[in-house]
């Protein structure tokens, strides 16, 4: 596997984790910490499309934060990643890593006796350049939330009591 497949995967999977709060951990420390995330992911001038809608820099980093506040756990699984150079020879140009990754939230509220859970499909595009180090200069990313089934198995009834 190739280092900017490895690193475009722990990227998006530490972008979408949650914070787990503590008596220091305060929401100007997520804050900050979503912020280092992002310098050390995405160049300043990024170009961001979210669902075929470009986006600015700071609408994406409310995005990613939304998703992040509402879980308490995450689970992600990337799937098909591929590398690609965009111009053969060029390395100045960068290189397009694509795939897909699933994130499955668990959120902090139950449902029955289980946590709710919520399924992320992620597919993306992300053109990266080593500057020196490499940063997302143009994302293309389609996602969708789906929630994660609940079987609601009724109680056995005794007919004997009817």
């Amino acid at each position: 596997m190739s280092s900017l497949i490895e690193w475009t995967m722990s990227r998006m999977s530490a972008l979408y984790s949650p914070q787990h709060s503590s008596a220091e951990n305060t929401d100007t420390d997520a804050s900050a910490q979503l912020q280092t995330q992002f310098d050390s992911t995405f160049a300043a001038d990024a170009e961001i499309h979210l669902n075929h809608t470009l986006v600015d820099y700071e609408q994406f980093k409310e995005f990613v934060k939304s998703r992040r506040t509402e879980s308490t756990e995450v689970e992600c699984k990337p799937e098909d990643f591929i590398e690609t150079p965009v111009e053969e020879g060029n390395a100045d140009s960068g290189s397009i890593v694509a795939g897909k990754v699933t994130l499955v939230r668990t959120h902090k509220f139950r449902i029955r006796v289980g946590r709710a859970k919520t399924t992320t499909v992620i597919s993306f595009s992300a053109k990266i350049k080593q500057t020196p180090e490499p940063r997302i200069v143009q994302l293309f990313q389609t996602s969708v939330d789906k929630p994660f089934q609940v079987n609601l198995n009724p109680r056995a009834v005794d007919a004997s009591a009817l």
